[in-house]
């Protein structure tokens, strides 16, 4: 073999090996990138739902808890959580690839029931009380997802409809019945919410 044939394969090698480290370091810089991103999107949500939580529960709440419709007729809208979940659902239209969920594992309306992944959060958080936040990723049929979820914690104003059914309003009763979403004690970990 020539001099040059041979110079000319280990140049060729060196740039294949430069060019795979290259690409691999690439690639490993832009998914941290995109992760730092969608995790700095995701607390800037979390902040926004717990301002919806806070103006709902301090504001929104008292103010319908007043009217004679809301003694006779459930109105989610006293319900911070359902506030959260309707500004989300707002908020998608600028950000259609985040999603919301407060899961629960004993929740009024079975459409908020933990699935078997979020209830095993809500048990880490349970068996963690001061772990405050969890960031993950998981796999699903369309790809994989980065989460970040958070314990929702049952406060003073749950127990008011969460504790027991002939405490909670009667209208929220006759809506859901008396089967969901009872039982919840003070500072327990309830739920979790995932973004």
């Amino acid at each position: 073999m020539k001099l040059l044939v041979k110079f000319n394969l280990v140049l060729l090698l060196v740039f294949g090996i430069g060019m795979y480290l290259i690409a691999r370091n690439a690639h490993s810089f832009l998914i941290r990138s995109a992760k730092q991103q969608v995790l700095q999107q995701a607390e800037l949500m979390n902040a926004s739902a717990s301002a919806t939580k806070n103006y709902t529960e301090r504001e929104v709440s008292p103010a319908l808890a007043s009217t004679r419709e809301h003694t006779s007729t459930f109105l989610p809208q006293t319900i911070p959580f359902y506030a959260t979940t309707v500004t989300f659902q707002a908020m998608r239209s600028s950000y259609p690839d985040y999603t919301i969920r407060e899961a629960a594992l004993n929740p009024t309306r079975l459409t908020d029931r933990a699935t078997d992944w979020e209830a095993d959060l809500i048990n880490y958080f349970r068996n963690n009380p001061s772990q405050k936040e969890v960031v993950g990723q998981r796999s699903t049929p369309t790809g994989e997802i980065l989460y970040v979820a958070t314990p929702i914690v049952a406060a003073g104003g749950c127990l008011q409809c969460h504790s027991q059914p002939r405490i909670a309003p009667a209208a929220l009763v006759k809506r859901y019945g008396k089967q969901n979403g009872f039982g919840w004690q003070a500072n327990e970990t309830v739920g979790s919410q995932i973004i």
